[in-house]
């Protein structure tokens, strides 16, 4: 039996997004320190069960760290 697609929701609200990133961790003056790159973001799906992710570049080591999308307040 084939899905059904007339039951479609509404599109998610901004908050139910979440932003994608790839995390280099370098060092300073013997320091530990991490460079954050936006590199995409993920969607959840309108039934719940998963998520939509579109990048727009890819890491170099293969990882991608999904953090709840936050928006900034006005003048930053």
């Amino acid at each position: 039996m084939s899905k059904q697609t007339n039951n479609i929701k509404p599109a998610n609200k901004s908050t139910d997004r979440y932003d994608a990133f790839s995390v280099r961790e370098y060092q300073v003056k013997g320091e530990i320190k991490h460079d954050w790159s936006r590199i995409g973001a993920a969607f959840p799906n309108a039934d719940g069960k998963g998520f939509r992710i579109q990048l727009h570049a890819l890491p170099v080591d293969g990882v991608v760290v999904l953090r709840l999308y936050e928006a900034k307040p006005d003048g930053e």
